[in-house]
């Protein structure tokens, strides 16, 4: 949906406009800003949230690597367009996703007439790098194709009804989770949003109806690994063993380390989504360990 008044825009802008984007600023034409969610080196995977007032876009790029790196953008509020050279311009709006591989030259931004914010993805890689070229004309940038506003019917705050939480639900509700369902409590859903094998970092959509969590498990690896989770609809719980539960919501965002024992999950009274980032990691694997009993559940 578009949003031209920045009012109306920081109300669905749920991951945070930020900061100004004062250190890019010259590789952008108009206001952008930054919300960063861990200082870089902080967590293995780097992300922000990318915002553009209407008519911001960056310059053409290219993000480098040996091996590894490109960059991914999860759209989560407003409209705006992506283009690889030679080819057409895409349109974005809240729900889209764009992987960009390494090598490929790009640019992307906020619609003419709307706000727009991305949060981005640094895909890991060797001897990394971005290369900033020209920028994307005036005139380039007018002849791109008028589009209609997408329009999103979106709450805040808790769905206990499937219809008007599927609405607000932008990545999708998908299938339900047979594979997997021995390890959760409730019925859950999964959406893939990559492909596992088609591209560098495996993110699906997990829906969870009211009540519904996993088992305490962990993410094992040698190295790195692990899993970040990006709240985009209803609300939740997430608790490590021997802390206190945390209320999740539309904007949460948690970081959960390899070997850390944990569940997370929907409340009692709400429908629950989030993505899930898979931190690739050296011999990688999920341990799943007991449920979350209904006594403990209902102390929350």
């Amino acid at each position: 949906m578009k949003y031209k008044n920045i009012q109306e825009f920081e109300k669905v802008n749920m991951f945070g406009t930020g900061m100004p984007n004062e250190m890019f600023a010259k590789y952008f034409i108009g206001n952008s800003f930054l919300n960063l969610f861990a200082k870089p080196g902080e967590w293995p995977l780097f992300l922000a949230n990318v915002t553009f007032e209407p008519g911001c876009r960056n310059n053409w790029h290219i993000h480098h690597a040996k091996s590894g790196g490109g960059q991914m953008l999860i759209c989560t509020a407003g409209e705006g367009w992506y283009q690889q050279e030679g080819k057409k311009p895409v349109s974005l709006a809240e729900g889209s996703f764009v992987y960009i591989p390494a090598g490929v030259k790009h640019w992307h931004g906020a619609k003419a007439d709307s706000w727009f914010s991305h949060i981005s993805v640094e895909i890991p890689g060797v001897e990394t790098s971005n290369e900033w070229l020209e920028t994307v004309s005036d005139e380039a940038y007018s002849q791109l194709p008028a589009t209609k506003s997408k329009q999103i019917e979106r709450g805040q705050g808790k769905y206990t009804n499937k219809k008007a939480f599927d609405k607000a639900n932008m990545f999708g509700t998908g299938m339900r989770n047979f594979m997997l369902s021995k390890y959760f409590s409730g019925r859950s859903y999964l959406k893939m949003i990559t492909t596992p094998g088609r591209a560098p970092l495996f993110l699906t959509n997990v829906t969870f109806e009211p009540g519904c969590r996993n088992n305490w498990h962990i993410h094992h690896a040698t190295k790195a690994g692990g899993q970040i989770l990006i709240c985009t609809a209803g609300e939740g719980w997430y608790q490590e063993e021997g802390k206190e539960a945390v209320s999740l919501q539309e904007g949460s965002i948690v970081y959960i380390p390899a070997g850390v024992k944990h569940w997370h999950g929907a409340k009692a009274d709400c429908w629950f989504s989030h993505i899930a980032i898979a931190i690739p990691g050296d011999d990688s694997k999920n341990e799943w360990l007991e449920a979350v009993s209904d006594e403990a559940y209902q102390k929350l």
